[in-house]
């Protein structure tokens, strides 16, 4: 879902077509940063370490979590500093910063909580979408339309697959939302 968000950012406001750039350099940074958790939960699934990779055991999903999140610390280290940090955008470093945040949370709460992540990611991308739209002035309402039926389409795949009950997504959805959302306007 980031990389998906980060083009719906770059689509939804003409701002950040003045940085077309950076915009590529994230793509291929969030690309990668797609692919290198897939292959590392996969191979975290063919070592026996999470017995499925829907990571259903709540008490199989803090390492597959940390992962994720070491990667993102990563991408957000990279991005935020020296010459990188000049040339892209504040509001794509806070969107890191929200990732983080949001995964480093959702580790906490997965102890106590099987929180959706798919849910998080959803409502983090609507998150990014309405602060940017909102800090920018620059609302889209057909895309956030669209990206409102995707976040409905997630949380009820969610709820067909039987891995999550309402409670799970709705709380995985607001979550990812309200802390993206906030890592946007405050930072």
């Amino acid at each position: 879902m980031p990389l998906y968000t980060l083009i719906l950012l770059y689509l939804s406001d003409p701002i950040l077509h003045l940085h077309f750039a950076a915009f590529v350099y994230l793509l291929v940074v969030m690309l990668v940063n797609t692919v290198a958790p897939a292959v590392s939960l996969y191979i975290m699934y063919r070592r026996g370490v999470i017995s499925d990779l829907d990571i259903r055991n709540r008490e199989q999903r803090a390492w597959p979590f940390l992962v994720v999140l070491a990667y993102y610390i990563l991408t957000w280290f990279i991005v935020g500093r020296g010459d990188n940090a000049t040339m892209i955008p504040q509001v794509y470093g806070n969107l890191l910063l929200g990732l983080v945040l949001a995964i480093s949370g959702a580790i906490l709460i997965t102890r106590q909580f099987k929180l959706s992540m798919h849910g998080m990611a959803a409502g983090g991308t609507l998150g990014a979408l309405v602060a940017v739209q909102t800090l920018h002035f620059s609302p889209a309402f057909l895309l956030d339309m669209a990206v409102i039926l995707v976040v409905g389409l997630v949380g009820s795949s969610r709820l067909a697959l039987g891995v999550h009950t309402h409670a799970e997504v709705y709380s995985g959805i607001l979550y990812g939302f309200l802390v993206v959302l906030l890592a946007l306007t405050l930072f």
